[in-house]
């Protein structure tokens, strides 16, 4: 079976609303008696909104904090009762995820749907696996609620999705969790008898990953394993054509200090029921691993036709192993039948969709060859740095070869293509 991973990049700027007034609230963010003026008859509509937004921001500080500190009635004091049933789902979830940090933003403006109905479009900051109140590496997500304002307070009647990158898993799953010292392994409770097994590879995994996450440490690996429904479901999938995927490493943004969405941590998933060969879960696993270690908080920018090579080809060098022989390197017969055929023009394209099984593999099996070469004839260090300065920050692949290198572009990518055709004539 032909094994393909992706990867892909959404980054929307969205600013935070700021609020002219100042909220006195108590520990932890409660509400004291009269901290926020209300509006009285015959204010500007706006006072009521920016009151509404006042109040709404306070009760999402108690909610979060009732998160962290495990009380789910303080977690669903916020919501209409009849979201209570798939808000308590994602209460266990988040518990079972370790969430250290649960932060609301308001986003952008908020508009008056009707006398009692309120949109607001909502940013959550949130990390897992770390220690309450510390910083931490995290990972965002932004969705649009409706609140109503009657007789029976101020809450969320409505929760859509996240949109961005969304939903992820623990928004439409009830997830079972399982961590190690690096890594957190999740699940919809449907796989959770494979969490231990999947641990354990994941943890080998980390610990190789990380001699390769020369750019910034991964405070924590997030992997969830999931099967077709999942897959078409979680990150903004469905519709893409996933029926070749068995794992991939998905950019998930932050919220920077102005509330905007930027560039920021990645999250695996693995296709359980697609990989069940144990050696090559654990193959499937380092190589995803290694795009979180090589990719974690690379600057925003746009992807390029030829840093695809270099992306793919890293983390199958990091699944494979740079000191060992490519004689037991798991694509070489895919890569031997395709230039056997005739199939190869020298050049290390990217995948499409429109690729065969052999096709896709080759490609694969052509940008490890080209990245093994280029390690070992140069060494690491060089390799690394041409990586930074193309698939992470986006410069100009010729000026960066160049650069590093000595050489254009279409010369380095000559050179490999030699090394490549010496080892398969």
């Amino acid at each position: 079976m032909a094994v393909f991973c992706i990867v892909f990049s959404l980054i929307v700027g969205i600013g935070a609303i700021a609020l002219g007034f100042t909220i006195t609230g108590g520990a932890g963010g409660t509400m004291q008696p009269a901290a926020i003026p209300s509006p009285t008859d015959g204010d500007d509509p706006k006072v009521r909104l920016d009151y509404l937004t006042a109040v709404a921001q306070v009760e999402l500080d108690d909610h979060s904090d009732a998160l962290l500190a495990g009380d789910e009635q303080g977690w669903l004091d916020v919501f209409a009762p009849s979201l209570h049933p798939d808000m308590q789902k994602q209460f266990t979830s988040l518990r079972n995820l370790e969430v250290s940090k649960y932060e609301y933003m308001i986003q952008g403006t908020v508009s008056q749907l009707s006398d009692t109905q309120f949109a607001f479009r909502l940013g959550v900051s949130y990390c897992f696996g770390g220690v309450i109140g510390e910083e931490c590496s995290d990972a965002a997500i932004v969705f649009d609620t409706v609140w109503n304002d009657d007789r029976d307070g101020f809450y969320i009647s409505e929760v859509e999705d996240s949109d961005e990158t969304g939903p992820r898993p623990w928004e439409v799953e009830e997830i079972e969790a399982v961590s190690g010292d690096k890594v957190i392994v999740a699940a919809p409770s449907h796989y959770a008898h494979q969490l231990d097994d999947a641990l354990a590879s994941a943890e080998n995994a980390a610990v190789n990953a990380d001699q390769y996450a020369v750019y910034g440490e991964v405070e924590k690996y997030l992997v969830y394993l999931a099967g077709n429904a999942e897959f078409s479901r979680w990150y903004g999938l469905e519709g893409a054509n996933m029926d070749n995927v068995v794992g991939f490493a998905m950019p998930v943004p932050y919220l920077d200090e102005q509330g905007r969405l930027a560039s920021g941590a990645y999250e695996v998933v693995m296709h359980i029921d697609r990989v069940i060969d144990t050696d090559d879960f654990n193959s499937t696993m380092r190589h995803e691993l290694g795009h979180v270690a090589t990719l974690n908080h690379s600057p925003t920018n746009t992807s390029q036709p030829e840093d695809w090579w270099m992306v793919e080809g890293i983390a199958e060098v990091i699944d494979h192993d740079p000191s060992v022989d490519l004689d037991t390197y798991l694509r070489q017969r895919d890569v031997q039948a395709y230039i056997d055929e005739d199939l190869w023009d020298g050049d290390l394209e990217p995948v499409y969709n429109t690729d065969d099984g052999l096709t896709g593999s080759a490609k694969y099996g052509l940008a490890m060859y080209a990245v093994y070469y280029l390690f070992n004839e140069y060494g690491k260090d060089q390799f690394m740095d041409l990586f930074e300065r193309v698939a992470r920050n986006g410069d100009n692949p010729d000026e960066a070869t160049q650069a590093v290198y000595g050489v254009p572009y279409d010369d380095l990518v000559d050179e490999c293509a030699t090394f490549i055709k010496s080892i398969t004539d």
